[in-house]
């Protein structure tokens, strides 16, 4: 019988019971269907399925009987592995315990340290913050006090603002209503500082005072505007020459004040005022208007010395002045600004714009490009005469102005007008 078992058993179907998910129901329902299409009968059914049940018991019974000792063994070793497993995880808890002692130890200090360290950078930027506070508040009160002195006190005044500017370059104090509030007055005080200065470096140049002269460079110089102001003198010096010279050799100026002075005056030089048709002045007023010419020459002579000596006066002062840190001198910083000499910058302009408007004024007048080459000696002469007064201030000494590039761009400024002179003056035979 044991025998024919497993021959029988080889018959039955054993995959549908083996599939993943096995369902009964739906495996009855499927019998049962099977049943209704008289393809299978359910008898027949469940004494295969009683058959196969009893089969497989009897085959577990076997397999027992037959490996009783290997099972005892085996059972065995699974008590012994459970015993390990058991030691395993007691070791398992006690190393969790250990990293949480550990955790406690090493984690706690940590976080804490953690904390007192963000503490610690939070006051120093605090601490910091509030030294710059108190500087400032400091700086300017005492600018507030500076500001009602005199020279010396605008100077030290100028220097306290150039360290609240620093302080509030370095520094991020926006936000901060006491210095927001100070900083509002500061642009005031900036404006009274800054035209103190320029009102003293007026005076000071215009007295040649290089006291004044200095205090005043020395405020500008702290502001961070020195190069600025002196490109602003120079260019104002320079304009202020060039309309002066334009108003010179103006030939409707010169008509209107011939014609003043011709109905003023009781001198030989009556009716000035007219003209020709093409606009020149008629011979009986042309000596008239040739005397206010060189009188006009002579008076833009001297506005030029004093656009000179004020130069000049700058350029000494800058040359004394030096930064008390590097040392550099205040003129080594504003001809490295202005990228080139500020002294002969001016000359070059002073030249080029009293060659400009002689020659202009020459083509627009007969009269008066007339009178240029006849008078050239004497045009000359006045220029011989701003030269040597120039020269006292000026580090060329008087012997030498000849060879100094000064004079060579004056002279050359007048050139057209020599050159014209000394045709004039040369001999007909010569000429023939």
């Amino acid at each position: 019988m044991a025998a024919s078992i497993p021959e029988l058993d080889s018959y039955t179907d054993y995959d549908s019971f083996l599939v993943d998910h096995f369902d009964p129901n739906t495996h009855a329902n499927s019998i049962i269907h099977q049943s209704a299409k008289g393809e299978l009968d359910i008898a027949t059914s469940l004494s295969s399925l009683s058959f196969s049940i009893d089969s497989l018991n009897k085959q577990l019974h076997d397999q027992v009987t037959t490996h009783y000792n290997d099972l005892l063994s085996q059972a065995a070793g699974i008590r012994e592995l459970e015993t390990v497993l058991e030691t395993v995880k007691l070791g398992l808890r006690t190393l969790s315990a250990s990293m949480e002692r550990l955790s406690f130890k090493i984690k706690t200090p940590f976080e804490q340290i953690k904390t007192y360290t963000i503490q610690l950078e939070r006051l120093q930027v605090t601490s910091e913050m509030l030294r710059r506070v108190l500087r400032f508040l400091y700086l300017s009160k005492r600018l507030e006090m500076q500001m009602p002195g005199g020279d010396l006190e605008l100077t030290k005044a100028a220097l306290t603002l150039s360290e609240v500017d620093a302080l509030l370059q370095e520094s991020d104090l926006e936000g901060i209503h006491v210095v927001d509030n100070e900083v509002k007055n500061l642009e005031s005080v900036r404006g009274r500082i800054v035209e103190s200065a320029d009102r003293m470096l007026q005076e000071g140049m215009s007295a040649q005072n290089q006291a004044q002269v200095g205090s005043a460079l020395q405020v500008f110089y702290s502001l961070k505007r020195l190069d600025l102001k002196i490109v602003a003198m120079t260019s104002y010096l320079s304009n202020r020459l060039h309309s002066q010279i334009k108003q010179t050799v103006d030939i409707q100026s010169i008509q209107k004040e011939a014609k003043e002075s011709g109905m003023n005056s009781s001198s030989g030089f009556g009716g000035g005022g007219v003209r020709r048709n093409n606009g020149e002045p008629s011979v009986g007023a042309a000596p008239l208007w040739t005397s206010i010419l060189w009188k006009r020459m002579e008076k833009i002579m001297d506005e030029m010395y004093n656009g000179c000596i004020k130069i000049y006066l700058l350029e000494r002062v800058l040359a004394r002045k030096r930064d008390p840190l590097t040392q550099i001198s205040f003129l080594e910083i504003v001809s490295s600004s202005m990228d080139g000499n500020m002294v002969h910058r001016f000359w070059q302009s002073l030249s080029a714009h009293l060659e400009l408007e002689l020659k202009a004024a020459a083509r627009s007048s007969q009269f008066l490009h007339q009178a240029l080459i006849d008078g050239f000696p004497r045009l000359l002469n006045l220029m011989h005469e701003f030269f040597s007064r120039v020269s006292v201030h000026s580090a060329t000494a008087a012997s030498e102005d000849v060879q100094s590039p000064e004079v060579v761009l004056m002279l050359r400024a007048i050139s057209t007008f020599e050159s014209a002179y000394k045709l004039k003056m040369t001999p007909r035979s010569n000429q023939r």
